[in-house]
């Protein structure tokens, strides 16, 4: 039975952290504010949870890349391999309202049990997210929360948990409405910066 929880992030509550950790780290998934958009999200090393959390959006490209939410650049070197150019974009941008693809880390494979050659990283600057990942010590794996099945866009916590609480543990919600608006997609692949998606990441910090 999926729980809905109302919280603050100034200081965050910590019987809440522990109670959203205890989750992830039993496979759980769940919804969180990510400052632009809702997103869905579980322990990026667990199999089952990221098979639980696709399929509330069965949708998506197997091909796309998937997108691991982490506390720091120090942690996002871990998951990605990262070169000069790439970290001097990072420390600009980071935290932001973007998704950065890069090249996935030796390790990553044995981290997300798949052999995907690019990876995603977000370095949200949502307090809540970034408290709730620190206390976790390792990133989590995140979608963002497609529209209702009847297309509504889902912009408050309980909306979510009406159309998607039979498939989470927890809704995490700061009682705020979020616009739903998408990241800025940069790709570093390539050793340049490729604009795939203007979102809400501001390019003049770039």
């Amino acid at each position: 039975m999926s729980e809905h929880i109302y919280t603050h992030d100034d200081p965050p509550n910590q019987r809440h952290l522990d109670q959203i950790c205890s989750a992830l780290n039993a496979n759980g998934v769940v919804a969180m504010p990510a400052g632009c958009s809702w997103m869905f999200c579980c322990d990026a090393g667990s199999k089952k949870g990221v098979q639980r959390m696709m399929a509330l959006k069965p949708d998506r490209s197997e091909k796309k890349p998937l997108s691991l939410v982490c506390s720091s650049i120090s942690m996002a070197t871990e998951m990605a391999r990262v070169d000069g150019m790439a970290f001097k974009v990072l420390n600009r941008i980071v935290p932001g309202h973007f998704t950065v693809l890069l090249p996935s880390s030796r390790t990553l494979p044995k981290i997300l049990k798949n052999k995907r050659e690019v990876v995603g990283l977000r370095v949200p600057n949502e307090s809540i997210v970034m408290a709730i990942v620190e206390q976790f010590g390792r990133p989590l794996v995140a979608t963002s929360v497609p529209p209702a099945p009847s297309g509504q866009n889902l912009t408050m916590g309980y909306e979510i948990m009406d159309a998607f609480g039979h498939g989470l543990d927890l809704v995490i919600d700061l009682g705020e409405e979020i616009e739903g608006r998408p990241t800025t997609i940069l790709d570093l692949t390539s050793g340049e910066v490729d604009v795939i998606r203007e979102g809400a990441g501001d390019l003049s910090r770039l």
